[in-house]
This record gives C-alpha cells, structure tokens and sequence, in this order.
C-alpha cells in the first residue's frame, strides 16, 4: 500500500489500517490492496499474484514474448520468498496487536509496533529492489521510454492527488483517510472518537512535495543508469548500489515529517483504543482473527 492509499501511507503510514498495508508487498499487491474489503478478497488476490504482477508490469511498459516469461519466473519466485518467509510474521504481529488492545495500551508500545512493521518491510523492500536491478536493464529503449512516460504520469497523478492542494483540503483528506481506516477496523465510530479523529487530523505534517522530489529523483538516476552504455550486467550493479544508497538518503529526507506524523498516529492509536466500546473491540478481535486465519493459511499453501 501505493501498498496504501498514498495519502494516508504518506500522512498517517502507522494507522491500523497502514500498518496492515505497509506490510503487503507494494508493488505486487498495488492493483487491488488499497481497496481490500475483507481476509476474503485478500487470500483471492495473494492467489492470483502470479497473473496480477505480470499485469500490473505489462501496464506500465510493453512486453514482448521472451521478457514476459522472465518477469513471470520472477515474480514466481518472489511470491515464493514472500510466502515462506513472511507471512507467518505478519499473522504473530497481529495475533501481538490483539494482545495489546485494551487500556493498557500505550504511545510507547505503539512505537515498538511501527518499529517491528519497518522491519518487516525491510526485507520486502531490498527483494523488490533486486528484482527490478535484474530485469529493467533488458528493457529496450523504446520499452524505457514507454516506461519513463508511465511513471511521468504517475508522478503527474501524485502531485495533482496530494501536493496540490490547499491546507483546507489537506485537513480534509486527512480526516477521511483516518475515519475509513479506523472504522474498518473499529467498526462504526463514536462521536467522541470522531472529535479524536478531527483534532488530529490538523496536527500532520504534510510531505507530499518531499515523496515527490524523491520519486523524481529516483526517476532520473535510473535513467541515467539504465540509458548507459554499460553492459546489462553492469547496470544491474549499477542500479542495485543506487537503490540501496537511495532508499538510506530518502529516510533522511522524510525523517523529520515521519517523526511528527508518526507522533500523531502514536497519540490517536491510544486515544481511540482507550474510548473503544465493547463492540469495537470484539469487531477488532473478528477482524484481526481473519487476517491471522488467512496469513496462516496462505503461508501453508491453503
């Protein structure tokens, strides 16, 4: 999620909601996971990567016979990893979510989850990266030009979405994102936990116009990389140090705006927690056994 709605992955990425999402591979589950609906549709989808990366792949840049059958092997074996070895974390860090639900919850435990979900993500992010160092440098030039206009457009969509817009409008976007994420986890929401809701969506930082600056530079330094005159083995190298040098310097890049918005979410996390109802918390429990029940079964091939 983005592997979430790019709004809230962007403003709020610690939510319940983004939690969940941030831990979906991001590029694999782009297509349908900013929508999902229910364990139901997610297990449907994880069951179906195989067709939907190559999909998602052939939407953003033409592919002929020999590269489609590469970006299938890879995203076989990717899908593979991710099912091995994920999957079964993802079900233990929300069998831990369930643990804490309650007044015993706190902004510092709220922390300690973010810091188990970037760590999670870590790995997925460094595969992701390496399968894209193997197969961008078969591309040929009229297959990267259709490429880098795809992505030209996409940045153009992030920015009309979320860098173009007024403080009224952010605030806005901010409580919508909010009240859907929670509620799909809480269940309908109380007035009281609404009034929460508002208050804080005031209090975020907004880093649109930096995420943009950093797509844009990521757009131009694998271009340059991938336009060379270097061997596709070389460039693979090449790509493969960018993106780790470039995923180090973006976090410097955001830290400050992640910092207060992850303060945000710490605050809002246990403010609503603490007001929840009897319901809410069983409709938490039902949800989150769902998820459980579905990582559980996918990781074992179910």
């Amino acid at each position: 999620m983005d592997a979430t709605t790019e709004q809230i992955s962007v403003h709020s990425e610690a939510s319940l909601r983004s939690i969940l999402n941030r831990l979906i591979p991001k590029y694999i589950l782009v297509i349908t996971l900013t929508a999902i609906i229910s364990a139901c549709s997610l297990k449907s989808v994880y069951n179906n990567l195989d067709y939907l990366i190559p999909s998602y792949v052939e939407g953003m840049v033409s592919l002929d016979d020999i590269l489609e059958e590469r970006v299938e092997q890879r995203s076989q074996v990717l899908i593979n990893w991710h099912r091995n070895t994920q999957l079964e974390q993802y079900a233990a860090l929300l069998s831990s979510f369930q643990r804490d639900f309650g007044p015993q919850l706190t902004e510092k435990r709220v922390f300690q989850h973010m810091t188990t979900v970037k760590a999670l993500w870590q790995p997925l992010s460094e595969k992701l990266n390496e399968e894209m160092a193997l197969l961008l440098p078969l591309l040929n030039d009229e297959q990267l030009e259709e490429l880098f206009d795809s992505i030209d457009e996409k940045n153009k969509e992030f920015y009309d979405e979320y860098v173009d817009l007024d403080e009224e409008q952010l605030i806005e976007e901010y409580s919508e994102k909010l009240f859907d994420n929670y509620e799909s986890w809480l269940g309908d929401l109380t007035k009281e936990q609404e009034v929460i809701i508002e208050k804080a969506a005031y209090k975020f930082k907004t880093s649109a116009h930096l995420r943009l600056e950093q797509r844009r530079k990521w757009q131009i330094n694998i271009r340059q990389i991938l336009y060379s005159d270097d061997t596709a083995d070389i460039k693979s190298e090449r790509l493969r140090v960018f993106f780790k040098a470039f995923n180090s310097q973006r976090e410097d890049v955001l830290y400050e705006a992640d910092k207060a918005n992850k303060q945000v979410i710490a605050w809002l996390t246990v403010e609503l927690v603490h007001a929840a109802t009897d319901e809410q918390k069983q409709h938490f429990i039902n949800v989150t056994d769902d998820y459980i029940r579905i990582f559980t079964e996918l990781a074992e091939n179910r």
